[in-house]
């Protein structure tokens, strides 16, 4: 009986939604642990919806990454391990294991079964990096945590210096991070209000532009599945306060605050108990629908054969360059 409440539990959890999990009294402490060490000794945000595990994003220079790992992954086995019958906790606790630990993955990609090895082990994150791309500045965000608003920092007063009115922004596989330093880094583009947290049993947080935005001239983000939480707060302000336009794929959809909720048995339920918004204060509970949707069904090998396009990247500079962008869908 034990064994079937905790499994109806379960998938009660995942249908909540994807980051929701359900833990067993005995593990509510390990599981703390595993909340603590998140993603630091793999690079991967891994999710279950109807009981399917698989990789939301993968850091760069992650053990993940070494790995051979991609975002959309489907994570079949870990260890010998079916992940369909296993609780979403247990798989993040596998993840949060020991450094030196090594798990044999069975991965499911695009319908073909690879079997990769992730040595798990603690990495360097990078910060946000700016390059020159057809003349055109584009930055890449990592991740969205204290030391990613001083970087932003400094690469917008560099901008502003050199007289530079276009900008290209990729959060492309960036999931997690700090919702604040989110709506602090849009505030360094747009200034107003930037939307707001909203719960159904305390005060709505609002949040807003503490100081006059650093650069202002014409931003174009791009986006996809791996796009989730933060990064997904920072597009929806930028689109919705100034005017920005989204380029690539649909987001995750979730921007949420995730809290563990105590049972009367003592176990746990990590589930979304509020909701980020943008200054519109809908909340984002539900995928980012770029302006230029680009269908890219599988790499694009350019005609010499030796380079993989970035179709999304082609079509936002081709975006950046025109005088009065079209919205259009691309396929």
């Amino acid at each position: 009986m034990e064994e079937l409440l905790a499994g109806a539990l379960d998938g009660s959890s995942d249908a909540r939604d994807p980051m929701a999990t359900y833990v067993p009294l005995a593990d509510v402490e390990r599981y703390r642990e595993v909340r603590r060490i998140g993603r630091q000794h793999s690079g991967l945000t891994v999710a279950k919806d109807r009981g399917i595990a698989f990789v939301v994003a993968v850091d760069a220079d992650s053990p993940g990454a070494e790995a051979g790992l991609e975002q959309g992954d489907i994570l079949a086995q870990v260890d010998g391990r079916s992940t369909r019958p296993m609780p979403l906790w247990r798989l993040q606790s596998m993840l949060a294991g020991e450094t030196g630990t090594e798990l044999a993955l069975e991965v499911l990609r695009r319908g073909i079964t690879h079997d990769l090895t992730l040595s798990l082990d603690t990495y360097e994150t990078r910060a946000p990096e700016m390059e020159t791309i057809e003349d055109q500045p584009v930055v890449r965000l990592r991740r969205f945590e204290q030391r990613d608003l001083e970087a932003w920092r400094g690469l917008l007063a560099g901008l502003l210096a050199d007289g530079v009115d276009k900008l290209l922004v990729d959060v492309r596989g960036v999931a997690g991070g700090d919702p604040g330093v989110a709506y602090a880094m849009a505030g360094l583009v747009v200034e107003g209000s930037l939307g707001e947290l909203r719960t159904r049993d305390e005060a709505t947080i609002h949040y807003a532009g503490r100081e006059s935005p650093i650069w202002t001239g014409e931003t174009v983000i791009l986006v996809d599945q791996g796009t989730q939480g933060a990064a997904e707060i920072f597009a929806t302000v930028l689109r919705q306060n100034g005017s920005s336009q989204l380029v690539g794929s649909p987001t995750f959809g979730l921007a949420g605050r995730q809290r563990l909720v105590s049972l009367s048995d003592g176990s746990q339920v990590l589930l979304t108990d509020a909701f980020y918004s943008g200054p519109d204060g809908e909340p984002i509970n539900e995928s980012l629908v770029p302006d230029v949707r680009v269908f890219d069904f599988g790499a694009a090998v350019s005609e010499d054969g030796d380079e993989v396009e970035d179709l999304a990247l082609e079509k936002a500079l081709e975006l950046l360059r025109q005088s009065e962008p079209a919205i259009r869908e691309i396929a």
